[in-house]
């Protein structure tokens, strides 16, 4: 299985991903009684609902935060009702969810789980083998996304290389935000320097940025990560398997 995967391009041995092809399974890490920003990399049941992705595996009174774009919808999961009655409520644990939220491939959204859990995402990859998943993301706006194809590695990583999140020709001074559990690591992009000098800084756009993974000026993401992107400029980004 680590094999196929491998040659498919869709292998991470720190996440514990094993795919075959265009099937395949990986592990996440949760913490309980924190925000986790996490993102579904594969296509899972019929909708990516929450109640396909995660079936039964969260503790109870977990909460899954969904954005809006301006702001998040909360969706708490309580299955102690016992067998018939629904497991998806409003915050205030009462009102059932009329319409299921959906976590598709390529949308990130916030797990606060209610004890450590380590959740298994089973499914497909959205993408067959030689296409790709186009995402139009919204100039100057936050937009919480996740890599739709379950890669791992520098952003930087085309899909014509060894396959990766491809998320070159972002335009000048665009944003990338990655949470770290009590606010965000900010990487900005300005390739305006010249030849030799990084692409990469701290928000203040003088300070090369340094992955906190790798230690190297190139941001690193994981499978199953969410995270924001804030482009300044049109943008629509392509990755492909």
């Amino acid at each position: 299985m680590a094999a196929a995967a491998l040659a498919a391009g869709v292998i991470s041995s720190q996440a514990g991903v094993y795919s075959a092809n265009i099937v395949g399974y990986a592990n996440v890490a949760a913490q309980g009684g924190k925000n986790t920003l996490l993102a579904c990399p594969f296509v899972i049941g019929q909708s990516n609902g929450l109640n396909e992705v995660f079936g039964e595996s969260l503790p109870l009174y977990s909460e899954v935060l969904t954005y809006n774009g301006s702001g998040y919808s909360v969706a708490l999961f309580d299955n102690s009702n016992g067998a018939g009655t629904p497991e998806w409520y409003q915050s205030d644990d009462s009102t059932p969810l009329t319409t299921i939220p959906t976590v598709p491939p390529g949308k990130g959204f916030f797990l606060v789980s209610q004890g450590n859990i380590t959740n298994v995402f089973v499914g497909s990859v959205a993408v067959s083998v030689g296409t790709s998943n186009l995402m139009t993301l919204v100039s100057g706006k936050n937009n919480l996304v996740g890599s739709p194809i379950p890669y791992a590695g520098a952003v930087t990583n085309g899909n014509n290389s060894t396959g990766g999140p491809n998320l070159n020709g972002l335009p000048l001074y665009s944003e990338l935000l990655f949470w770290n559990g009590g606010g965000y690591n900010v990487a900005l992009f300005d390739n305006s320097n010249g030849a030799g000098t990084p692409n990469w800084y701290l928000g203040d756009d003088t300070t090369p940025y340094v992955d906190p993974s790798t230690g190297g000026n190139v941001p690193n993401i994981t499978v199953g990560q969410g995270f924001f992107i804030v482009p300044q400029g049109a943008y629509t980004w392509d990755v492909g398997l």
